[in-house]
């Protein structure tokens, strides 16, 4: 074993001790192919358990990111419990990096999704269109900074998003240069309408020897434009590894295949739209037959995770 990989391990080892102590609800789940025999369950204090986690990793920042920006990509999306993710985390410890920005690596992101009025970007993804974007904007908790976004889904899993920088205290409307920037997408940008707006506390850990991101997203909330936030999914978290080449054996996808308790789409790869199932759970009346099946199945893994941390509970 090398030096850096010996202290790497003792020092993940040194924060499962640390983990443990702080959190006396876990059970054995068999055999792992990382150095946690144990599923850590139940923290007391979630945050607090995931800040316990991530010193196992080192951090890195916005500058060093931008070698890794990945703007067109694949992405692979995972539903967990959230409070599996200080283990996802000390698994993924001896490979990534851990983003910090402004001091902060808990960051708050605050969406708003814009659409047509017929709900173009919506039916596309409910109809199961191969070929699919949605226009955003989005503000990040750590610097202030917001951007406006096109993110556009191809044929065999390509994504590639598109964005520009918006000025300091921009509102729900769009300036001239924006309308500009969207015209190379869309056709009649200022039809667009406001619709949703969203929110979630991301972690993003990088691994720049593969060019890969992963980002673990929890706590979500969302409303229509105007109406007061509701938890999304609660008790679930999305992970999403963004690879440059689609490559189903890093150490996340061995660790998702490693949990001998997962169930339904828990843990495994699925297609999953935060703006989709947002507006599902806003909305009774949209008809949406193509993905109606996926939204059971999140409201079905939503009920599990509840029950799993019932259960686990002394």
């Amino acid at each position: 074993i090398s030096r850096s990989t010996e202290s790497s391990a003792l020092k993940r080892r040194r924060v499962e001790g640390r983990l443990l102590q702080n959190n006396h609800h876990f059970f054995l789940c068999g055999a792992q192919p990382f150095s946690a025999q144990v599923v850590l369950c139940i923290p007391m204090d979630l945050t607090a358990q995931i800040q316990q986690a991530k010193t196992a990793l080192t951090r890195t920042s916005l500058g060093e990111l931008s070698a890794v920006q990945l703007m067109r990509r694949f992405d692979s999306k995972y539903v967990i419990p959230e409070f599996w993710l200080p283990e996802l985390i000390l698994a993924l410890s001896d490979d990534m990096r851990i983003l910090q920005v402004e001091g902060q690596w808990d960051c708050r992101y605050e969406n708003v999704y814009y659409e047509f009025p017929d709900d173009q970007f919506l039916m596309d993804h409910l109809r199961g269109k191969a070929r699919r974007m949605k226009i955003r904007t989005r503000t990040y908790g750590s610097n202030g900074l917001a951007f406006l976004e096109v993110k556009q889904r191809f044929p065999g899993g390509k994504t590639v998003k598109h964005r520009i920088l918006r000025s300091e205290g921009a509102g729900l409307s769009f300036a001239q240069n924006e309308l500009d920037f969207l015209r190379a997408y869309v056709a009649k940008p200022e039809m667009l309408e406001p619709r949703l707006e969203g929110a979630f506390q991301r972690l993003t850990l990088v691994d720049f020897k593969k060019s890969e991101r992963i980002t673990l997203d929890r706590s979500l909330s969302s409303n229509l434009i105007a109406q007061t936030p509701n938890a999304l999914m609660p008790g679930l978290a999305v992970v999403e590894i963004k690879q440059s080449r689609p490559d189903r054996y890093g150490p996340a996808q061995q660790w998702f295949r490693s949990k001998t308790m997962r169930r339904g789409l828990i843990a495994r790869v699925t297609s999953v739209s935060k703006y989709t199932v947002a507006r599902l759970n806003c909305d009774d009346s949209i008809a949406g037959r193509a993905y109606l099946a996926t939204h059971r199945r999140l409201q079905e893994a939503c009920s599990w995770a509840k029950d799993l941390q019932a259960q686990s509970r002394p």
